[in-house]
């Protein structure tokens, strides 16, 4: 279940988290809303690789 760092904190309840609440939670979900935006080309990283 992934969260934003503004939902972690002192008071967090692992049991909010279920089988049950969980589709729920996705709904309203916002961890991921900005996961596209660090996308970044693997080109270069894949070469110096090769050269290891």
């Amino acid at each position: 279940m992934p969260l934003t760092w503004s939902q972690v904190k002192k008071g967090l309840d692992p049991a909010k988290y279920t089988i049950r609440t969980v589709p729920g939670l996705l709904n309203k979900l916002t961890a991921w809303e900005d996961y596209c935006d660090s996308e970044r080309p693997l080109a270069v990283a894949i070469k110096r690789l090769g050269k290891v």
